[in-house]
């Protein structure tokens, strides 16, 4: 198909059979996330979907900035060949996406393309692709599901990591925390990409702490780059299978069982997230919620009205509601955290409560779920003379630490 703009270079045939084919082979790596394939390879594992954000198409002035941009599109008649536009912009700005794609480069408002019968969205930049501020490397994938348009950066893995490592732990840290950090982070993202690519999802990972904090180029730093690449492809398995290898700030003084944190992930035979006792005593944290948010609350869960809430204790990382004078309803202290608030339940490990008037005091220690890898405790190790690898068998339990393509050879997915 001819390109829409008529200031767009013109592209000799050889130049067009090379662009197609480019364009097929990335197409085919998103196809591949609807039917999984059992002999998984390497590469299809080192395209990872990120999902940078689900788009308004009500309200839409979509801004991508970047070097030399271009914008292709997928047909649903031909849904696995990008095609369209190439123009080398520095700003593209999209005015609609249903049921026309309304489009225009740079600043040049009357001279708006417009696509109808398109399926998918692709933008290319030689350099990186920048959205509401922030810095990607890879490409953008614009990509309609269930009356919804979602925003998808596609991006390698190691330039995934680059940006994560350093937005889940400080890049000042020991180098040693940082590569155990590194190899963690890596197995959580193959071990969810994996799940979400069997149910069919179009995207692998959120770019927030859904998953894995992933805020862009602008978080690199030469030390988390070294740690990525020291540790290159390296993944934790148990029983030959990639762990969730989950991680929190700190823990408060010893790990939580991720069987029964998270037992929607882990079966009873999953032994690696046991608890373990960790150098690192947490800090206190303090903050008070008022009584009518908790008599909301609680209303909605046990679906009855709440008159009065009489007392609230804790016992074994759960917190008891004495309400309506002589009903007592419980809850885990991680199940609270969800009710309530992370940022203001900022771990289970919650010592102290106390009705002051109108509000409800909670008194804890530590920050996070508290399973699986303590980020402070971590660092602590690495200037205790643990290595990465000590590090990551301190926290996960009965595990292996291997190459990803070793991994793949024998997998069985």
């Amino acid at each position: 198909m001819q390109p829409l703009n008529s200031n767009k270079p013109i592209q000799t045939h050889k130049q067009k059979i090379k662009k197609i084919l480019t364009c097929f082979i990335l197409s085919s790596l998103i196809i591949l996330s609807k039917t999984y394939p059992l002999n998984l390879q390497k590469n299809e594992l080192d395209n990872l979907r990120i999902l940078l954000e689900k788009i308004n198409t009500e309200d839409i002035n979509l801004t991508i900035k970047g070097n030399y941009l271009s914008l292709k599109y997928s047909t649903e008649e031909f849904p696995s060949i990008y095609q369209g536009g190439f123009h080398l912009a520095n700003q593209i700005t999209i005015l609609s996406l249903k049921p026309t794609l309304k489009f225009f480069y740079d600043h040049n408002y009357q001279n708006t393309n417009e696509i109808q019968n398109y399926k998918n969205i692709m933008i290319l930049s030689s350099n990186y692709l920048e959205y509401k501020g922030k810095k990607y490397r890879g490409k953008f994938l614009i990509i309609p599901k269930d009356k919804n348009y979602y925003l998808i950066n596609l991006i390698g893995m190691d330039d995934y990591l680059r940006s994560v490592v350093p937005s889940e732990m400080p890049s000042s840290w020991e180098l040693e925390a940082l590569k155990a950090q590194a190899i963690a982070a890596r197995t959580y993202a193959i071990k969810v990409t994996i799940e979400r690519r069997k149910k069919g999802e179009i995207f692998d990972l959120y770019s927030t702490v859904l998953d894995q904090a992933y805020y862009g180029m602008e978080k690199e730093n030469p030390k988390t780059d070294e740690a990525v690449y020291k540790t290159k492809d390296l993944i934790i398995v148990y029983n030959n299978q990639p762990i969730w290898a989950l991680y929190h700030s700190n823990c408060g003084g010893e790990t939580l069982d991720g069987k029964i944190v998270f037992p929607q992930r882990l079966n009873t035979n999953d032994q690696y997230l046991s608890p373990v006792k960790c150098l690192y005593k947490g800090k206190n944290w303090e903050n008070k919620v008022e009584l009518y948010t908790i008599k909301k609350n609680l209303a909605k869960l046990i679906n009855s009205n709440i008159y009065s809430i009489d007392n609230i204790y804790t016992n074994n990382f759960k917190i008891y509601f004495v309400y309506n004078k002589n009903s007592i309803y419980s809850l885990y202290t991680w199940e609270i955290r969800k009710l309530i608030g992370y940022n203001i339940i900022r771990s289970p490990y919650i010592t102290n409560l106390l009705i002051q008037g109108e509000y409800v005091i909670f008194q804890g220690i530590g920050f996070g779920h508290g399973v699986g890898l303590c980020q402070f405790g971590a660092n602590m190790l690495a200037k205790n003379g643990f290595n990465y690898q000590e590090i990551i068998k301190y926290y996960y339990k009965n595990i292996e630490i291997i190459d990803l393509g070793r991994w793949l050879e024998n997998a069985n997915i």
